[in-house]
């Protein structure tokens, strides 16, 4: 066990909320979150990041934290505050190589998974990395039939939009490793249903009272979609890229309103028809699997009590 470390872990799929709920959480007085909020310590510890999709050079390689050292340091601002985490979404998709790292460090941490309807939250990631222009493909069920050429080529785990879709095989194995009581798991959809009561709901499972809730409320983050201006958004992106710019726009803005104007910059779309009839039967054995491998008390969405019923399988 390694003084310092995270108290909690927010772990879950790209794209089903993490941000949002560690931003909500990050306005506690009593919760330290990590900057970056994605270090991505524990699925890339003592490696050499390498990673060569569009873009990869310039943000992932640049960010991520792979030295113990500089990891704890991430914790060091938390002063006396009882909950210190960060939400790197690896963790759940490289769960073999992050959680014995995790319990190695942080044997006592708490470990928050956020999960989404499967095809919603591959066609949100397509979508997220189109708006960003590090997505060539415009056609997305192409860029499924990509994926398997991108991986061997060693495009990080965003573009690996059916495989980050899988959950059960992370979900079953977290909970067999981890302590008991010490995994749970929500829903995209429990965010958009309810985002301050699935908050409070989080608190109380890292231990922590229940306060006042807070009467401004955070703004949706990481929206996707389809760019309204796709030459200007790759000019912001490529900004994004540069330390000067980046850090000369967080000074004469806020954090809200950059979000609000990457929203107002986004053309939302919902998933088609043809993507989700081909796509969907791919994830149906793995959701009878998942629905069978949650913690016990897991409130299941709709989405997935449809899965295994269609399964012919009895719900848990």
């Amino acid at each position: 066990m390694t003084e310092g470390g995270p108290t909690f872990v927010v772990a879950g799929a790209g794209r089903a909320g993490t941000t949002g709920l560690l931003e909500g959480l990050r306005r506690r007085p009593d919760v330290h979150v990590t900057t970056p909020k994605e270090p991505h310590y524990l699925a890339l510890h003592g490696t050499r990041v390498d990673f060569r999709g569009p873009g990869d050079e310039e943000s992932l390689n640049r960010t991520a934290v792979t030295s113990e050292r500089d990891y704890l340091a991430l914790f060091a601002a938390a002063g006396d505050r009882p909950a210190r985490g960060e939400g790197s979404v690896s963790t759940m998709y490289h769960h073999e190589r992050a959680v014995p790292e995790l319990l190695r460090l942080s044997p006592d941490a708490r470990v928050v998974l956020l999960l989404r309807e499967p095809v919603e939250r591959a066609w949100s990631s397509h979508q997220y990395l189109r708006a960003q222009g590090r997505e060539p493909e415009a056609d997305f069920l192409r860029a499924v039939a990509d994926e398997e050429c991108r991986v061997h080529q060693r495009w990080h785990h965003l573009w690996h939009y059916t495989a980050m879709s899988h959950y059960a095989e992370a979900v079953e194995a977290m909970t067999r490793t981890l302590p008991p009581g010490h995994l749970r798991v929500w829903f995209h959809d429990d965010l958009e249903a309810d985002y301050e009561g699935t908050l409070d709901e989080v608190a109380a499972f890292l231990g922590l009272p229940a306060l006042p809730r807070p009467t401004e409320a955070v703004p949706r983050v990481n929206v996707s979609g389809s760019p309204r201006h796709p030459r200007l958004q790759q000019v912001l992106w490529r900004a994004q890229g540069h330390d000067v710019a980046r850090r000369a726009g967080r000074l004469v803005t806020t954090w809200r309103f950059r979000e609000a104007v990457r929203r107002r910059m986004l053309q939302r779309h919902g998933v088609p028809d043809d993507v989700r009839s081909s796509l969907g039967p791919l994830f149906a054995d793995d959701l009878a699997r998942l629905d069978a491998v949650l913690p016990e008390h897991t409130r299941r969405p709709a989405w997935l009590l449809d899965a295994v019923s269609d399964a012919g399988r009895p719900a848990r």
